[in-house]
């Protein structure tokens, strides 16, 4: 399972879900790798980002509501052994659009997600994309909804397409919570009133435009692309304000250097079609990872 969009924004905008009794309104992480190697090469790299959500959801009537989410996140990492300094992507977007109340059982959201990608210290003119994000609530009953939607994005790469499917399930004691579906996951369970231990898949596929010109040539774009599993412990550590600790691992790890118009035909979902690029750099290895969260979390 992958992650496209953050999944604090997944969950934020999906707070319709008549199940779920909370709505995360900010989101703030870090996360920091070991040294990562390159593949074949005696170099490596420390990795580190930093990744804040912050949501603002205004109720306008009984079936609407407003939704706009402030998107800022940053990675730092040498991207070659040839190269020993260490560049920062960064992008930050919004995320506008409303929520719709169908009927008793069906709501959907619908989001048109801008937002600039470059590198921060050599910001360019490239970077611009343009995203949307159409996500259906289906009810089953207070414990349990479907979710189907579809995500997509003007990447560096070429366009970019998601279909979305899966559910979330609330248990009648509300100590046992969990969200499954084709892209991401979070299971977690209440040991004590404050104590929370849980697992999550978290993966994101984004691109970023260079500023300087590295690899003999003037105009390269890069690929983060990741599946990492965590295993985390929650505790409050202030009226509905959380701290998570995890630990995980990188399933997969791929930061790829492209030369700009060296695109896919389509990118869906895990496939690329027509994908014959040159990739420009040295993979990483896959390795453990460790992040923090701080989380602002509104009951309903």
């Amino acid at each position: 399972m992958r992650k496209y969009l953050p999944f604090a924004l997944l969950l934020a905008i999906s707070f319709t879900s008549y199940a779920q009794n909370y709505v995360d309104i900010a989101n703030l992480s870090y996360s920091i790798t070991p040294q990562n190697d390159f593949e074949n090469s005696n170099q490596s790299t420390a990795v580190s980002e930093l990744e804040f959500q912050f949501t603002f959801p205004k109720v306008l009537d009984e079936k609407n509501t407003f939704i706009s989410t402030l998107l800022v996140e940053s990675n730092t990492l040498r991207i070659d052994p040839t190269i020993p300094q260490e560049y920062t992507f960064a992008s930050l977007g919004l995320a506008l659009g409303f929520n719709h109340r169908y009927s008793d059982r069906l709501a959907i959201t619908y989001l048109v997600i801008p937002k600039l990608a470059t590198q921060l210290d050599a910001m360019t003119g490239r970077g611009f994309q343009l995203g949307g994000l159409a996500l259906a609530t289906l009810k089953k009953n207070e414990n349990f909804s479907w979710k189907f939607g579809l995500y997509a994005n003007t990447e560096e790469f070429g366009p970019f397409l998601v279909p979305y499917a899966g559910f979330y399930y609330l248990s009648p004691s509300k100590r046992f919570e969990a969200y499954i579906t084709t892209i991401n996951g979070d299971i977690n369970y209440m040991l004590s009133d404050k104590l929370n231990i849980g697992g999550d898949v978290n993966g994101l596929t984004s691109s970023y435009a260079l500023g300087d010109p590295v690899f003999n040539t003037e105009n390269v774009y890069f690929v983060k692309n990741t599946t990492e599993f965590f295993a985390y412990l929650r505790y409050p550590v202030a009226k509905n304000l959380f701290l998570k600790a995890k630990a995980g691992y990188s399933i997969t790890r791929t930061y790829k250097a492209f030369e700009e118009g060296d695109q896919v035909d389509l990118g869906l979902s895990l496939f690329f079609l027509g994908d014959d690029r040159n990739q420009l750099n040295t993979p990483l290895a896959k390795g453990a990872l460790f992040k923090l969260e701080l989380l602002y979390r509104f009951p309903l």
